[in-house]
This record gives C-alpha cells, structure tokens and sequence, in this order.
C-alpha cells in the first residue's frame, strides 16, 4: 500500500480553514519551498516560537534541512544558514513545506530517554493501527449468504518512521537542540532495533582570559653559566643575572581576552561560558617604560636604556639606570657580574672572589671579593677585607675599615677612615687611620700614620710613628735636575744638527734649481699644469726633448726635496720632545713638601730622585709587588729626616 502523500496545512490568513496554519511574517513559501526571511526576523527567540507553535499543532516541515534548521535557531549569526546559497542570502530555504502531522502517525514515536545531556531512543520495527468495518455474512431465505451487518475490527500495517516527522516529535518531548541527523537517518533506513544516542547536548567552550606574551630574551635572569664567543663557557659569570634593555625594544604584548562559545541544553536553552578576564596594560606600565598601541596589537615598549625591574607587589614592569640588588655576590646568587648600567647598588656581601664591575658602585654590605668601576664612584658603606676596589676614572670612599686590601684610582681621590695593611694607589689619598699601608699617590693626607711606606709629592700627616718592627718611610719624589737638563741638552743638539742638514740640501736644491734649463722646464710645465698656456705639436716635442734633457737634474731635486721634509719632520718631533721634557722638569721641581706635625715613633723621610725614564716605574707595578719595592734597598735617596721625636716641615728647592 502506497503511503498517502502529506497535505499542505498552510493557509491564507485571510481565509483559514480548521487544521490550517498562518505562517509568520518572516516565513515565506514558494514553488521551490519554504523560506525564512531574515530580513523579517528580529530574533530567534521569534523564530523558536514560530515552531514550537507548528509542531503543537499537529504539524511538520516536510524535506526539513536540518543543518539549516539547527543554524537558524542556535546560531551565533542566523545569516551563517544561508552561506551555500546563491543570489539573495536574505532568504533562507529550510524545508520544502508545512503538512499535517496525523494522530495515527504520531502514535508510531515512543518515547525518549534523557540522561546526563544526551538523548536515547530505542527503534524498532512500527505498525500503522487502523480500524476497519468487516462485513458479518449469513444467508438469506434461499440459503445464499449476505452481509448481514458489519463490525469494527482494528488492523495493523508495517510502517516506516520519517525523519522530518521524527524532529517534531522529539520537539514536543522536549528535544530541541541536537539532533544527529545522520545517526537517526541511518537508523530509520536500517529499519534494525536497537538503542541508539540521537542527540547530545552542546557544551560552551570557554574563552580564553587575556594574557601576555613576553618578547624580549632580556626579559628574564638566566643563571646559567656564561658562554664565551669561542664556545667555552664561564662558570664564575650567569648569563644574564640583571636583564639589560635598551631604548625602543617592545617588552611585552598584551594577547586579547577571546569570548567563549554559548552551548546548548537538549531543551535549546543556551549554556553561557564565564566571560573571560581583562586586565589594563597601563596598569602594568611602570617608570621608564610606555604603552604603544598600533596595527600590531597593544605593547610596553622601553623609554630609555636600563635595567629591567618587576615590582611583585604592584606587578608593574619599570626599567631603571640602576640596579638594586639584595641577595648579595656569590656563587649562588649572581656569579660575577659585569654590567654596563648607570649605577649599581648593592645590599648584600661580596664573597671573596666574586668580581663586580660597572660604574658608580654603591656596596652597603662587607665586599670580600673584587668592586671595579669603569668611572664615576665607588662607595663602600661596610667593611674592604682582603677584597680589591678599582677605579678607572673616579674616587673611591671607604667608610668602614679597609683591611689587607687593594684601592687604586688612577684619575680620583681615595678616602678612607681605617686602612690596616693595605695597598693605596691613586691621585690623592686621604686616611684618617692608616697602619703599615703601602701608599703611592701625588698628594697624601693622614691624620694617624703607623708603619706606613708612602710615596707622594705632597705628604701631609697629623701624627706619625713606628708600627711594632715596621718603621715609618716617607719618600718624595723631586726632580734629578742634572739628568733631565742632560737630556733637554741632547735633544738641543739633535735639533741643531738637523737645522745644520736642512740648510745644507737646501742650499744643494737651490743650486740645481738655479741652472737655465731646469728653471724653464719647470716654468714651462708648471704653467702647463696650471692651464695658463697651450702647446703646439711642434712646442710639445721641444718640451719632451728638454724634459729628458733635465731628467737626471729632476731626480736630484725631488730627492733633495723628500729628504729636506724628511729632516722638517724629524726637527718637529724632537721639539715636541723638548718641550714635554721642559714641561715635566718644571712640574717636578715645583711644589714638592713633607709636613708631619707630630712624630711619635721611628720615621725616615728621604727623597726620591725622578728622571725622566724612572718617572712612572712605581705606578706600572702591579700592586702586590709595590710593597716589596717601597721597602726594599734600591729605595735610596738623600735624607731629609731620620729619628722618632718632634716635627717635619720640609719643602723641595732647586737652589743649591
């Protein structure tokens, strides 16, 4: 028995008849179908009404695209449904009609099971009941049978479920949201029994809160040891302990909150993810850096050169000149550190052996190991023991006690409170307490003095004496006048002898530039090389004539005139020699004194004599040996004091 092919139950609002259906302002139906119109439909939730008002009345969307379908109700963006269409996307087409949905036909769906978001439905083969009236035969007065009446007999015929018929069904049994459509085709083809999983909820995908994204290496310490540009590395120095940033580098990128995805219940009610959290990058945005917004995204951008700083307790990302470090220099927390900053300032010890160097260098803990600052200052609040502070260019203070340690500046001032044993070397040195220090500066100033070796041109000292064994030896370099005038002398006549050689190829230059044939030649090309006159062929094979007559003459003269410029420059730096060693000559004879207002101990003061090749020897040595050297015997002058009693004021003079 052929199926009955299902009836239109759309109407004419104008004229409905019982069973019909009015459909919305934003349905349409045509020759091809039945339409949505999205440019009618203000929302889904419209849309969601429209339907559940069909199905309730015992209707259905015949040849249903239930993709289509599914989109138009639970879509993020409606107009997504129509993205196969050609033409005009406004109009939707999802089902080829609305028709009836019979009672009988109905009866055929059983009912679903929802458990823990999914949806199960057990197919099995249908019967279609119909009730039928069965003729009751008997006979008549002749014998022959007749229908003698009729009676109900109810029937039942092998039937099929229908898809479209099977989605409003489970609409009206609360199944509104994800049906799969292909598993329940394919069940209803199959025509097998079984229970099958015919829709499962959506669940919300979450958004993803905003976040950063670090793009600086720099950004972060690496204690890793440091690896040289030839391969080997350096276990005394981490790899990058104080990141260091420069001007302009984009530290870091805010990524965007993204939204989450709504899910949906079986019911279609939407399941709503959390929104994601934000954060305000200007918040993060600390001194020294900036919020740079642009095609690429939102960025904290470096203002200056510096050191990158995190402040966990306002978690703002700051870049300053210096560097502020508590954990002290050490094998474990920094390994030698050689920065290229500003300033750096450090609160925790030094070990020994561990090296800092940069610039401007505040230590507000013991320092055991080496400080070297490149320039500016080195300031230690604490206590120098056994450890080196070195400045290139600079001063260096102490203000705890120095012991058993190295200080030297070549260009600043060295101030100290305590100094026991150590070696000082800088332009001016300033002690309040120095016992058996070894000294070498131009100008020294101590107001207790003990055991002390010291070298200046200006010594001053408030009190002086012995240091058990080690007496008190003050030396001041004056000038070996008689040396430097032998050398001022011998350089006089150098310069004399290369006038006297001047004069003579001078004199030699003249006397071949004199001859009637050279000075024409010469006269003849330098007009030529100047444009001032032109040759003729004939005047110009003259000229070659008399150029190879004048040749060798021509050799001789530029040979004269190379050794004469020879001879220039050679009396030029002797001059300049002259004039360094009169310079020095008149700065060593100059100023040189020894004041000691008290001597309560065993002094020697001598002087030293300085020439012009010993004038630097003592400061090339390197400081250990320097002394060995201030104590030894070649440390020989004439004496200007020797005893232990009463005062010193002594003041150098080139008179004899």
């Amino acid at each position: 028995m052929t199926p009955a092919q299902p009836q239109s139950v759309i109407g004419n609002l104008a004229d409905l008849h019982e069973g019909q259906i009015a459909l919305p302002r934003f349905f349409t139906k045509r020759d091809d179908g039945l339409f949505v119109d999205l440019t009618r439909l203000e929302t889904t939730e419209d849309l969601k009404v429209a339907v559940d008002r069909i199905f309730s009345s015992d209707a259905y969307f015949l040849d249903l695209d239930y993709a289509r379908f599914a989109k138009l109700l639970f879509g993020a963006d409606p107009s997504e449904a129509g993205k196969s269409e050609k033409g005009d996307t406004s109009l939707i087409r999802f089902a080829s009609d609305i028709v009836a949905f019979p009672t009988a036909r109905r009866a055929l769906y059983k009912g679903v099971k929802i458990s823990n978001g999914a949806a199960e439905y057990f197919f099995e083969q249908v019967y279609l009941e119909s009730v039928v009236d069965e003729p009751i035969m008997g006979e008549d007065a002749d014998g022959a049978k007749v229908v003698v009446g009729f009676e109900k007999k109810i029937t039942s015929e092998r039937a099929a479920l229908r898809f479209d018929e099977f989605v409003a069904d489970l609409w009206l049994k609360g199944v509104h949201f994800g049906i799969d459509a292909a598993v329940v085709r394919a069940a209803i083809k199959s025509g097998e029994s079984g229970r099958i999983i015919i829709a499962q909820r959506q669940d919300a995908v979450l958004g993803k809160s905003a976040d950063i994204q670090e793009l600086a290496e720099e950004i972060h310490r690496d204690d890793a040891p440091r690896l040289l540009p030839d391969g080997r590395v350096n276990l005394r120095q981490f790899q990058n302990r104080f990141p260091q940033i420069n001007k302009g580098v984009r530290l870091i990128k805010k990524i965007p909150l993204l939204l989450g995805t709504a899910g949906y219940e079986l019911s279609g009610n939407p399941i709503e993810p959390p929104i994601p959290k934000d954060f305000d990058l200007t918040a993060l945005s600390g001194p020294g850096t900036a919020v740079e917004f642009n095609k690429d995204g939102e960025f904290i951008v470096s203002k200056q050169d510096g050191f990158l700083n995190f402040d966990t307790q306002t978690n703002q990302i700051s870049i300053t000149e210096k560097i502020v470090n508590r954990e002290g220099v050490s094998v474990k927390t920094t390994g030698d550190l050689v920065l290229t900053g500003d300033e750096y300032e450090e609160h925790g010890e030094v070990q020994e052996k561990r090296l800092v160097e940069g610039n401007n260098i505040i230590m507000h803990a013991d320092v055991f190991g080496t400080v070297a600052s490149r320039g500016g200052t080195i300031l230690l609040k604490c206590n120098l023991v056994g450890g080196t502070a070195t400045n290139r260019e600079g001063d260096i203070t102490v203000l705890g006690v120095a012991s058993s340690a190295v200080v030297q500046t070549k260009h600043g001032t060295i101030t100290m409170k305590r100094a026991e044993n150590c070696v000082l070397i800088g332009t001016r040195v300033s002690v309040e307490q120095a016992s058996n220090c070894d000294i070498l500066a131009d100008e020294v100033n101590i107001t207790e003095a003990a055991g002390c070796a010291i070298v200046a041109k200006v010594i001053t000292l408030a009190n002086a004496g012995s240091r058990k064994q080690s007496e008190m030896l003050v030396f001041v370099p004056v000038p070996d006048l008689a040396e430097f005038d032998r050398k001022i002398g011998v350089i006089k006549d150098k310069i004399e002898e290369v006038e006297q050689a001047v004069n003579k190829k001078s004199q030699a230059l003249e006397s071949a530039t004199s001859q009637t044939e050279v000075k024409k030649y010469l006269m003849v090309a330098g007009r030529l090389k100047k444009g001032e006159i032109t040759l003729t062929p004939e005047q110009r094979g003259s000229l070659q004539k008399l150029a190879a007559t004048v040749n060798p003459l021509l050799r001789l003269v530029a040979k004269i005139n190379a050794e004469i410029m020879q001879s220039v420059t050679e009396k030029q730096e002797l001059t300049d020699q002259l004039a360094f060693l009169n310079e020095h000559r008149t700065a060593a004879e100059s100023g040189a004194s020894c004041s000691i207002a008290n001597i309560t101990g065993e002094v020697l003061v001598r002087t030293l004599k300085i020439t012009p090749e010993n004038e630097s020897v003592l400061y090339e040595l390197p400081p250990k040996n320097l002394k060995a050297a201030l104590r030894g015997s070649s440390m020989t002058g004439e004496r200007i004091y020797a005893g232990h009693s009463g005062s010193l004021e002594w003041k150098f003079s080139a008179e004899p």
